[in-house]
């Protein structure tokens, strides 16, 4: 089977980087192109099929180009019967600039991964889209990740805990919500949590709310493995925090970042201090946690650290990797391709997740100005990445 295009919600995250493998030998040719350079790229657009892909002719594929210096739509054109279709472009601007296709489908993205040669044909150039529904489709939890950092030495009564889910559609279908009540995904929260603030992953912060004491995720979820994160603040005096589990969960991850920290329940057992950031965490780690068990996790030390805000965000850049230590070697057996896409200094990771950004701000009718601002902030944030992830490779920073 062809390998699958990289695929993108429509409501894409403002603060992450979008799954987008790495380029590979297959279905390519050609040497990377110089600015000015002609290049070539042929593919098709199919929808899965019982026993083979199904074309989709005579919808729109569009050619975009995501570089430091600008972004943006290059070309478009139909898909032939045998949906097909060819793009014949000149390279521009910034060499470390990447290429790649889109198609809409039932109101949701769907991108090939980062193209950089002069000539693309065969799977590379494959854009593999879905048939959507509001049906109950099963969204399985693969993995699930409480981070509590440690207390701001500036004080303050409240404390911040992060989770992250990875989340597994395995169907052959995107999964939309149903009206405008309806969710994609959703899942109890620790007692006391009425709001949340998303962050990294595949789900827009807009699209993660609070209802009746569970999170939910209103974006689509289209096939294959997504990643959705979030932070929310407790008072001081919450502790332990006890987290019912009404779902089970395969590997279930507990990091807290206090030495006198404790996370029971579940099966949890401490496997010892992981380092992120230059940061040491306490690491339990429980397999095949099951539904209806209640998770206890406690940090009564006071830490030393800067400002709440700059703790987070340090937090949330490298759990990323914290997370797929845990996952560990059972999901790598079961899909390694799905687990390596995702890598925090990937420029052509963070140039597809800043044109999926555009593209789900183009699509806003009418955006109200906390939108406006939302989108501004967040392309800043991921520029600014790129920009000093392509220094870095290229020894300049």
């Amino acid at each position: 089977m062809s390998r699958r295009a990289a695929v993108v919600a429509a409501l894409v995250t403002s603060l992450t980087a979008a799954a987008a493998s790495p380029l590979g030998a297959q279905g390519r040719s050609g040497a990377p192109a110089t600015a000015g350079a002609e290049r070539v790229i042929e593919g098709r657009v199919v929808r899965p099929g019982r026993d083979a892909p199904i074309p989709v002719r005579d919808v729109w594929v569009v050619l975009h180009r995501v570089g430091a210096d600008a972004a943006g739509p290059v070309d478009s054109v139909r898909t032939r019967a045998d949906g097909g279709y060819r793009f014949r472009y000149r390279a521009s601007g910034d060499t470390s600039a990447v290429y790649f296709v889109s198609n809409y489908r039932g109101g949701v993205a769907y991108f090939t991964s980062p193209l950089r040669q002069s000539v693309v044909r065969g799977d590379a150039a494959e854009l593999l889209v879905y048939d959507t529904t509001s049906a109950p489709v099963r969204i399985t939890v693969r993995g699930r990740h409480i981070i509590v950092p440690a207390l701001d030495s500036a004080g303050g009564d409240r404390r911040t805990v992060v989770e992250v889910y990875e989340l597994s559609n395995d169907s052959s279908v995107t999964r939309v919500a149903r009206g405008r009540d309806g969710a994609t995904f959703e899942a109890l929260l620790p007692e006391g949590v009425d709001s949340v603030t998303g962050g990294q992953g595949d789900v827009s912060p807009a699209a993660v709310r609070v209802v009746d004491g569970r999170v939910q995720v209103t974006a689509p979820l289209a096939p294959g493995l997504k990643q959705l994160s979030f932070f929310y603040e407790l008072p001081l005096g919450a502790m332990p925090i006890a987290y019912p589990l009404d779902l089970e969960v395969p590997v279930l991850e507990v990091l807290i970042e206090d030495p006198n920290g404790t996370a029971t329940g579940g099966g949890l057992a401490d496997v010892g201090p992981t380092q992120l950031e230059g940061r040491t965490f306490r690491r339990f780690l429980a397999s095949n946690a099951p539904a209806g068990a209640v998770v206890r996790v406690s940090s009564p030390g006071a830490g030393a650290g800067s400002s709440r805000t700059l703790r987070l965000m340090l937090v949330v850049t490298a759990v990323g990797a914290a997370m797929l230590l845990g996952l560990g070697m059972t999901f790598m057996r079961k899909g390694p391709a799905a687990l390596a896409r995702r890598r925090e200094e990937d420029p052509e990771s963070l140039a597809l997740a800043i044109a999926a950004l555009d593209a789900n701000f183009e699509r806003i009718a009418s955006p109200t100005e906390a939108q406006r601002a939302e989108h501004y902030v967040a392309r800043a944030q991921l520029k600014g990445r790129l920009s000093a992830v392509l220094a870095k490779r290229d020894g300049l920073g």
